[in-house]
This record gives structure tokens, C-alpha cells and sequence, in this order.
């Protein structure tokens, strides 16, 4: 069982007992949801505890940390991405800045004529 495995389950199960013990009479559609939803990511967590895999499903992090929004439907990740925190960070980083290498490689390559010249 890896640390982000531990942490993530002892999260879902903190959050599950907010939520329930905040409830004061039954709770609406959308209470009842969230409450299913973080009961959910407490069980898959742990049924993944023994796995081989590892949450992330990745083959480089398997037992790295599960991106925090993955699978939130307010604020969804782009299509490609997984729930490897490691390679969603890379993803990101890469998006952000997509061009940096080129803007180098030219000012190399005027210098390079400049002193030939």
C-alpha cells in the first residue's frame, strides 16, 4: 500500500463522514449524490489498496497520486487525460507551453549565419 493510496482513502472516508454527519434530515437528490460519489472513490481506493496496478491505472506511476479532478464533473480534465497526477502535471506543463524549444532553435540558427557570414 503506498502513502498516496493511504492519504487519498483516509480523504474519502473524512469527507464521507462530514457530509453525513452534516445532514440534518434526508438529504436532496444532489446531497445524496455527492455523499454515493466520495463513498465510491473511498471503496474503489480501497480495493485498490492489495491491487498490482495501483490507483493511477499508469504504467510509469502506478502507485503515484489520482489527479484530484479527475471524474469531477464541475471542472473536468481534457480528453486524453487519465488519473496519474504525475502525468497530468506533464500534460499541463507541455500545454502551457507549447512552442518554448522553437523561438531557441532560431536564435541559434541566426547566430550560426551571422558568424559564417
Amino acid at each position: 500500500m503506498g502513502y498516496a493510496q493511504l492519504r487519498e482513502l483516509q480523504s474519502a472516508l473524512t469527507t464521507a463522514s462530514d457530509l453525513a454527519t452534516a445532514l440534518q434530515s434526508a438529504p436532496t437528490r444532489q446531497g445524496a449524490d455527492e455523499l454515493v460519489d466520495v463513498l465510491r472513490q473511498a471503496l474503489t481506493t480501497a480495493s485498490a489498496l492489495g491491487a498490482e496496478t495501483g490507483p493511477t491505472g499508469c504504467a510509469l506511476h502506478p502507485h503515484g497520486a489520482v489527479d484530484p479532478l479527475y471524474g469531477d464533473p464541475e471542472d473536468p480534465l481534457p480528453p486524453g487525460y487519465g488519473k496519474c497526477l504525475l502525468c497530468n502535471d506533464r500534460r499541463r506543463r507541455a500545454d502551457a507551453h507549447p512552442a518554448h524549444i522553437r523561438p531557441l532553435a532560431r536564435t541559434h540558427a541566426h547566430r550560426r549565419r551571422r558568424l559564417s557570414a
